[in-house]
């Protein structure tokens, strides 16, 4: 299979991600002040996890930079925290499967349940916390009251008889990814299955201090070899940032007014970053 041409060695990541960001925000920014009915207030989740999606990568942005620590007897560290940058990678991969997940559906209500599913983990979550003051308490009573309101929507839902009974169950007690997983849903939103695994599965073992994280913490001694495993965090948060905003503008008509219009450098950098399963089938042939 010839290659697409699109290898990231021929653009410049740091650059590249000034150019997405800058048209990222202004996508967002098209949205703010529109009028949502209260029926369709849900929908402003699709913007909330947006703006995690692009906070989470301006951090990896400002953690693959030198950070000096002076000391008062004259002492100084520097350091590249290439670990922390490669663990919010890991965030942007999964804020973005999740954004997938819920709102790839051309069906609002579709869109509507998964959204409610999603919540209703979240909640069920907050219901297992320990509640030590008053305001705590209040906040677990009220959010019962909540968690009773959403099981009585799911429940009346029609898509949740696309379960399994057992799964229809594990979905109500708050088990939101019921029926995929985060390879699965990575693959059908154009990731190729052994690209994601080998990211994800790596990025993975940094957020739960696997061995093989320790071992190259210990041997990037130099500043230089630290930058070097930072920039593969900057570069997949990159690539999700250009499939982010690719994902954004079918969802709305002003985002992609604004991508439509913006400089060419930037939708050259979502065109390079954006790469889907098709771009690398090539690299993982057997």
């Amino acid at each position: 299979m010839p290659s697409t041409g699109r290898t990231p060695s021929q653009r410049d990541p740091e650059q590249d991600f000034a150019a997405l960001t800058e048209l990222f925000a202004a996508m967002i920014e098209s949205q703010y002040g529109q009028p949502l009915t209260p029926d369709d207030a849900w929908v402003n989740y699709a913007q909330i996890l947006a703006v995690k999606l692009f906070k989470q990568a301006c951090s990896v942005r400002v953690l693959i930079n030198t950070t000096q620590l002076n000391f008062q007897d004259g002492k100084e560290i520097i350091f590249v925290d290439h670990s922390s940058a490669t663990i919010l990678a890991r965030a942007c991969l999964e804020t973005f499967i999740v954004f997938h997940w819920i709102f790839q559906s051309q069906d609002p209500g579709l869109r509507k349940f998964r959204q409610g599913v999603w919540r209703l983990g979240g909640l069920r979550d907050r219901l297992r916390l320990h509640p030590s003051t008053e305001q705590a308490k209040e906040t677990i009573d009220a959010t019962r009251l909540q968690v009773a309101q959403q099981v009585a929507e799911i429940e009346a839902s029609p898509y949740l008889g696309d379960y399994k009974p057992e799964q229809a169950k594990r979905l109500l007690k708050g088990e939101w990814r019921v029926g995929w997983s985060w390879t699965d849903e990575a693959v059908r939103a154009g990731f190729n299955k052994k690209y994601f695994q080998n990211v994800y599965s790596h990025f993975c073992g940094y957020a739960h201090s696997s061995y093989i994280s320790s071992m190259q913490m210990g041997e990037a001694q130099s500043l230089e070899d630290q930058r070097m495993l930072a920039i593969v965090a900057l570069q997949t948060s990159v690539h999700v940032m250009a499939r982010t905003v690719a994902f954004y503008a079918e969802l709305f008509s002003r985002g992609r007014a604004i991508l439509e219009s913006a400089p060419a450098e930037a939708q050259k950098a979502v065109y390079f970053w954006g790469f889907t399963s098709e771009d690398m089938d090539h690299l993982f042939d057997e």
